[in-house]
């Protein structure tokens, strides 16, 4: 009796934990089933293609200045920083020239006596020769005071070639802004001596309004290239890509290289790009209308794309007729108005339930 008894109980308990285990099932398996996984989708459009050349390259101003004095000598003053903004004809560097100012005024003063002295010169000229018109003097003191003239303008000459030399060192000692553009770099501190010798630029002024892209192209491609034709700029740090254009195109191929130059301008008027950086230039070559074109991160591997039909994402085969460095072409395997996955499509398998993300 004892044992009976001890049997039920058991035969209950397990009863217990055998519906406890099959709702628990149950449970696991609807939320299986309502577990969607987020995606994000485009309609597939008819649009016109751009086949491009894609290259790589550094990032540079349009216009670089290396602030360089003339005359050497102690810097006086330093007027702006490293990223101010200049215009043209801002002054940038100041010298000292005391020495210089002293010089200049001493030469001032050799110019008024050289003149002085050729005004007397000429006086003494015109009197002579009226008196040798008279026969009142000889040819020969006539000819010493031509000569006496002829010195004369001679001195003031010399006079007036220092004392516009020093004027010009003078004007020299104050650097000015060639062109608008940003501080890149700074080399020298108020107070140091400087030596022309050196050839180092106490500022880098660089306009970076707009930025090109020089880029080194085959033999192959540069007959694909014309000067004028579109260009995008791509860099990590933009989410964006930059327009331009291809603005020079060599024509004739570097002898040690074999390939020809190119450059590309983009437009950097509020500052977004900088150079020295790296970026990635797509140089348009042929534009192809009324064509589905796809974004590459939407293709699986070479050839499949998830399309979205209700609720479920289905993978499908496609052909690629062409490719750029973004986008490809499709062929065949995806038509117009067709939702497709663009962002997700990595975790999905085919028939996955999906859930369309915005």
């Amino acid at each position: 009796m004892k044992n009976l008894k001890y049997t039920l109980i058991l035969a209950l308990i397990m009863a217990s934990l055998l519906s406890c285990s099959k709702d628990e099932a149950a449970t696991d398996s609807q939320t299986y089933v309502r577990r969607a996984v987020p995606v994000k989708v485009a309609m597939a459009k008819n649009q016109t293609f751009t086949s491009t050349l894609a290259y790589s390259g550094s990032l540079a101003a349009i216009q670089t200045a290396r602030i360089i004095p003339e005359i050497p000598g102690k810097i006086e003053v330093l007027a702006v920083q490293i990223g101010d903004y200049v215009t043209p004809g801002e002054t940038l560097v100041q010298m000292d020239v005391s020495t210089l100012l002293l010089q200049k005024k001493q030469a001032e003063a050799g110019v008024a006596v050289a003149q002085a002295n050729l005004l007397d010169a000429q006086k003494n000229w015109e009197r002579l020769a009226a008196l040798r018109s008279e026969n009142a003097v000889s040819q020969q003191q006539l000819e010493k005071m031509k000569l006496g003239l002829e010195a004369a303008q001679a001195q003031l000459s010399q006079a007036s070639a220092g004392y516009d030399l020093l004027k010009m060192q003078v004007d020299k000692s104050r650097l000015k802004a060639p062109f608008a553009g940003v501080i890149t770099q700074k080399g020298f501190q108020p107070g140091d001596l400087y030596s022309p010798a050196s050839m180092m630029p106490v500022y880098t002024l660089q306009n970076v309004s707009r930025i090109k892209v020089e880029l080194q192209i085959t033999s192959n491609e540069i007959s694909m290239i014309k000067k004028g034709q579109r260009a995008r700029l791509t860099v990590d740090y933009l989410s964006e890509a930059v327009e331009g254009s291809v603005t020079l195109v060599g024509v004739a191929a570097d002898p040690m290289s074999k390939t020809f130059f190119v450059e590309c301008q983009f437009d950097n008027s509020k500052g977004q790009l900088k150079a020295g950086t790296f970026g990635r230039v797509g140089i348009a070559i042929e534009e192809i209308p009324d064509v589905i074109v796809i974004p590459r991160k939407s293709l699986i591997d070479k050839s499949h794309i998830f399309v979205v039909e209700g609720d479920h994402a289905y993978q499908r085969s496609i052909t690629i007729d062409r490719e750029s460095l973004d986008d490809l072409v499709v062929k065949s395997g995806l038509t117009e108005n067709e939702a497709y996955v663009i962002s997700g499509a990595y975790v999905l398998t085919d028939s996955s339930l999906v859930e369309i993300s915005k």
